[in-house]
Parts: structure tokens; C-alpha cells; sequence
């Protein structure tokens, strides 16, 4: 399935760089676009919701399945290649000042006194596991 028929399924899709796009997430009710789309140098499909949701239930949304967002393997495709790194360092920097100042946002409140709500502690263990995520996808 081609990039084009994935934003096309999507609301709000807007350019945002050379194989790149952001749209309203179909996966929650997103009245301003959280997701960020990438079409890869391999030609697969990144998506990423801001708002945490995971991409299994982004693709299930709008009718897809996670096979959709990748090339067909070409004949004679050697499964013992090496893993190339998911995300380019300017995208695993750009995540984790995201998450970071998730972070930042829920240290400020408890340094005033605030209490945090369920939701907030849970998306703070989702920040933490992410910048782990991006850790181990340095290689670290």
C-alpha cells in the first residue's frame, strides 16, 4: 500500500517536509493534528501519535493492518541483515525533548505542591519508556 492511500484515510494531513506529513490522529478524538507520518528511505510507513496512542490502534482505525505500512519484501530478501536504526538521530533527539519536557511539565507541578492525576502518571511512565526506547535504539 502506498503512502497516498494511507493519508487519504487520514484528516487534517499537512506537508511538513520531504516525505513527511502530520494529521489528526483517527485513533482519539484529535481536533488538532498529533501524528506524524514518514515515509522512509525504504519506502516504509512511520507513524507516531503524540497523544500516546500506540500504532496498532491507529492502523486498526482506519482499516489497516500493520503489514500495510510496509514495502513487499523484494525475492530474495536476506532476513539476516542487520536492523538499520528505526529513527535518524535528529528524529530520536526531537523525541526526547518531547518527552523531556513531559517530564519537565510533571516535576513543576510537584515542586509546587500539586498533585498529579492518573492520566498524568501514566502518560510520565510512557515518557520514561520512550526515552529508554530511544536509548536502546542508539545502541547505549
Amino acid at each position: 500500500m502506498g503512502i497516498d492511500s494511507i493519508l487519504n484515510r487520514l484528516e487534517k494531513v499537512r506537508r511538513t517536509g520531504p516525505g513527511k506529513w502530520i494529521a489528526c490522529c483517527p485513533a482519539h478524538d484529535d481536533k488538532s493534528p498529533s501524528l506524524g507520518i514518514k515515509q522512509a528511505d525504504d519506502d516504509k510507513i512511520l507513524i507516531h501519535c503524540f497523544g500516546g496512542c500506540d500504532v496498532q490502534s491507529i492502523v486498526a482505525s482506519v482499516g489497516l493492518e500493520l503489514s500495510d505500512l510496509m514495502p513487499p519484501k523484494p525475492q530474495g530478501y536476506d532476513h539476516t541483515r542487520s536492523r538499520a536504526p528505526r529513527f535518524s538521530k535528529s528524529e530520536m533527539f526531537d523525541r526526547v525533548v518531547f518527552e523531556a519536557t513531559i517530564l519537565r511539565l510533571a516535576i513543576s507541578q510537584l515542586l509546587i505542591g500539586a498533585s498529579l492525576a492518573p492520566d498524568d502518571l501514566k502518560r510520565i511512565s510512557q515518557a520514561e519508556a520512550l526515552i529508554d526506547d530511544v536509548v536502546k535504539e542508539c545502541g547505549r
